[in-house]
């Protein structure tokens, strides 16, 4: 049954009379998620239940702070009367933080879930696993091949997307379980501006935002599908990066909401930088990379997961943002590797101004959960015919 719609004149009384969550949940056929958002809202613009007290907040922006003029009746009396109060806001922030919200809560709300993928597949391995880290696919990206000598668009992305998976898959052993990792910056761009929320980085875009977010989403099933017909067990890990602060973390609840009544799927939505998976003697971290230096990473790993590092034999990270591989251990971390992988898409004309440049492709690692070390790599990479 469709919620029934609550207006934020309603939620006030129910507040004022003292109602809880849940009762205002079980009344309006609401979630109690969603109730608590539309609470915190109201907070946000100024109404305090707990003193029965509304400022006068305009559109709805975050307040920072209330400054109040207050005066005393007499000279002698302590008792005071206000005469004036300022509320400080920021417009900025609050649009940042009520369309993304929006995003969110529309996904929880509206979104059914797919009907259950069944596994129909054979399983010719549980003592290893697989890890496909999906490297920056920057989804709604768009190059001239006259300016970076290559084509690339959303319609080009998803052919060529489609394409380099399947062969990947078709390549990849039947091991039980599959891990597949966003290493972050799904989305090329974070808002309609066409910037990244972080930095305000204007970037190539193909098209309105409404059209690569549509893409994205479709793209992110495929993967995901795919992998569930071939896997028994899938896991997906979602780490935001600093293309998409917002967008990223959004991937997350999508997933989960489209695929949670699929058993065999688990999802870490992004809520951290940090994402750990532990299997048998191996550890792995997953981060995209831009919050801190590579070599930063395996102490971080050591103090977030000290329990788990004692349990393990081989740690390992595996990052993005950087656009090409890389496979390093740090001397004063022995006990960890950090990897960084490539990626599909073209160099944009930031990339190819500044000559950068890589091999583009997508790989799958595949880890011995009693052995650990020297994992195996099937790599597939993007062809002319694509």
């Amino acid at each position: 049954m469709a919620a029934i719609k609550i207006t934020h004149e309603e939620l006030r009384e129910e507040l004022r009379a003292g109602k809880t969550t849940k009762e205002i949940s079980d009344q309006y056929g609401m979630s109690q998620r969603v109730v608590q958002r539309r609470i915190k809202n109201l907070k946000d613009s100024g109404f305090d239940p707990a003193n029965d007290r509304e400022y006068n907040n305009p559109e709805n922006q975050l307040v920072s702070g209330y400054s109040t003029l207050v005066r005393h009746k007499h000279k002698d009396d302590s008792s005071t009367g206000r005469v004036m109060e300022w509320v400080k806001t920021n417009v900025h922030i609050s649009k940042q933080v009520e369309t993304a919200g929006a995003i969110v809560e529309s996904m929880i709300e509206e979104i059914k879930p797919l009907p259950v993928i069944p596994f129909k597949n054979t399983v010719a391995t549980t003592d290893q696993f697989t890890v496909i880290p999906i490297g920056d696919p920057h989804i709604g990206l768009m190059t001239w091949s006259k300016e970076v000598g290559e084509d690339w668009d959303i319609k080009i992305a998803d052919r060529v997307y489609r394409k380099v998976f399947k062969r990947l898959l078709s390549n990849l052993p039947d091991t039980e379980e599959c891990i597949l990792v966003n290493t972050g910056d799904f989305f090329h761009a974070d808002n309609i501006q066409g910037e990244t929320s972080r930095s305000k980085h204007k970037l190539d875009l193909d098209g309105r935002h409404g059209k690569w977010l549509d893409a994205g989403f479709v793209v992110i099933r495929m993967f995901i599908d795919a992998c569930l017909r071939k896997y028994k067990k899938v896991e997906f890990i979602n780490v935001p990066g600093n293309h998409d602060d917002i967008l990223g973390r959004a991937i997350g609840s999508y997933v989960w909401q489209l695929y949670r009544d699929n058993p065999r799927i688990t999802v870490q939505k992004g809520d951290s930088p940090f994402q750990y998976v532990k299997r048998g003697k191996v550890l792995l971290g997953f981060a995209h990379g831009h919050t801190c230096r590579l070599s930063s990473l395996p102490g971080k790993m050591a103090d977030d997961q000290f329990k788990l590092w004692g349990k393990t034999t081989y740690r390992h990270w595996i990052t993005g943002h950087v656009h090409h591989n890389s496979w390093t251990q740090f001397k004063e971390h022995p006990g960890c590797k950090v990897e960084t992988v490539g990626i599909i898409p073209p160099k944009d004309a930031y990339a190819h101004g500044g000559a950068y440049g890589a091999a583009r492709g997508i790989q799958g690692i595949i880890f011995d959960k009693k052995i650990g070390y020297s994992p195996k790599r099937i790599e597939e990479t993007v062809r002319a015919n694509d």
